[in-house]
């Protein structure tokens, strides 16, 4: 059974080692989304003390990591004009699996049961960005409905950014 739950201080070894496995992963697959040591150690620390950080279980078993923000994220507030909508958004970021997960077609159940919390707190959109070459996330985020709302320079890089009105 697939699960999201709120992440511990006494999870960020793992943590850690789900989105290094990802960091490896997008090298192998010929680009760098995250540079080496991203998410530091105090990222990871900040995303579980503001309530951000979730780990992703399947039957118990911790394969991955994200974070949702409920009050969306201040760099996309910026970019207002590359926005469908301007309701109250959630926004995900670093979501990783660990490389057992890898390949086992989790990426649209996550993606639908990260929609249901999201929806369970009363918000009905979700914003997210990927890196050009992260073809992977691109395809899951347009499988899931995600409409792509171009190339745009954050200060993370040059993403594409994307968006959903959830039901």
């Amino acid at each position: 059974m697939l699960q999201l739950q709120p992440a511990q201080l006494t999870d960020s070894s793992a943590i850690k080692n789900i989105c290094d496995d990802a960091r490896r992963f997008q090298h192998s697959q010929g680009f760098e989304q995250w540079p080496e040591g991203y998410p530091s150690p105090d990222v990871i620390a900040s995303d579980i003390a503001s309530n951000k950080g979730y780990l992703i279980l399947v039957d118990g078993d911790i394969v991955g990591y994200c974070v949702i923000d409920l009050n969306g994220d201040c760099e996309y507030d910026l970019k207002r004009d590359i926005w469908q909508t301007y309701k109250p958004y959630a926004a995900v970021h670093r979501l990783a699996l660990s490389a057992e997960a890898r390949g086992k077609r989790l990426g649209l159940p996550i993606l639908n049961i990260i929609e249901r919390l999201v929806a369970n707190r009363g918000i009905r959109v979700i914003k997210v960005d990927t890196g050009l070459e992260n073809i992977r996330m691109q395809r899951l985020l347009a499988s899931a409905g995600y409409s792509c709302r171009g190339q745009h320079q954050f200060s993370w890089g040059p993403r594409l950014a994307y968006e959903k009105e959830i039901e």
